[in-house]
């Protein structure tokens, strides 16, 4: 029995820290933070238009546009991933090893987590054959596969998936009617750009994934947390952020202005 079991503690709260990024605070971002220290209202559920519009113009940066009614904020990736994944019904996949906060978020939520093995040469997208057979594997044992998670620029393993494994698990995701969650992160830290190329599945399956970025990973400080999603455009895209912004809303979940 571990130290954490015998006292009753989960294996999250008394896990290591997360290493420090070693990224000092932007001027520039620490001068608009500042500036905004007399406001007192918070930004609505889900982040107001300007912040929205900023998110955009981030996405739209990297290939990605968007709309701001694509967006939602919130403060921290915690709470935003766990609105998106109360936003879709079913179990959710993810690749093996993952970040040790994704299977607690998935079992608050009362839904099983189903842990696919990834290719050797890289961690965070799941090897497309494995998630095949996992999917089929849970349906024959009654389970309803909704939702993969993945990180194609990944933490724990620091390894980019190549774009063709992109593709590959996404096709295999689509095709078996699951929605993905793709948590960028960690994608402006890529680092030896001429061996790796970062493609997001978004850019792949436009329809069917829905972009999360932890903005604490390579822009604000761990102390300053907020995270934004990008959601798919169409009335299935809107349907799931309206689900989420009642998620947040009921979490009191919203960023300081």
């Amino acid at each position: 029995m571990t130290r954490s079991s015998a006292h009753g503690h989960g294996q999250v709260r008394y896990a290591p820290p997360a290493p420090d990024t070693g990224l000092p605070v932007v001027d520039e971002l620490a001068g608009l933070l500042a500036a905004a220290a007399a406001r007192a209202d918070p930004e609505p559920p889900g982040g107001g238009p300007v912040l929205r519009e900023a998110a955009c113009g981030y996405w739209s940066r990297r290939g990605l546009r968007c709309h701001p009614e694509d967006i939602a904020a919130s403060p921290g990736t915690g709470p935003l991933l766990t609105a998106l994944l109360a936003a879709h019904g079913g179990d959710v996949l993810m690749p093996r090893p993952c970040p040790l906060a994704w299977t607690p978020q998935v079992r608050l939520l009362g839904r099983p987590a189903y842990h696919v093995p990834t290719p050797a040469e890289c961690g965070g997208v799941p090897d497309p054959y494995a998630l095949l057979e996992t999917v089929r594997r849970v349906r024959a044992e009654g389970g309803r596969p909704a939702v993969l998670l993945l990180s194609v620029a990944d933490d724990p393993t620091g390894t980019v998936a190549p774009p063709e494994l992109v593709r590959e698990a996404c096709e295999a995701a689509a095709g078996e009617g699951l929605h993905i969650v793709s948590d960028e992160t960690w994608r402006d830290t890529v680092h030896r750009p001429h061996d790796t190329v970062f493609v997001s599945p978004a850019e792949t399956n436009p329809d069917d994934v829905t972009v999360l970025c932890d903005l604490a990973g390579a822009v604000t400080p761990a102390a300053w947390p907020a995270a934004v999603a990008r959601f798919p455009a169409g009335p299935s895209g809107a349907a799931h952020r309206a689900r989420a912004l009642d998620v947040l809303t009921a979490l009191g979940a919203d960023l300081p202005g």
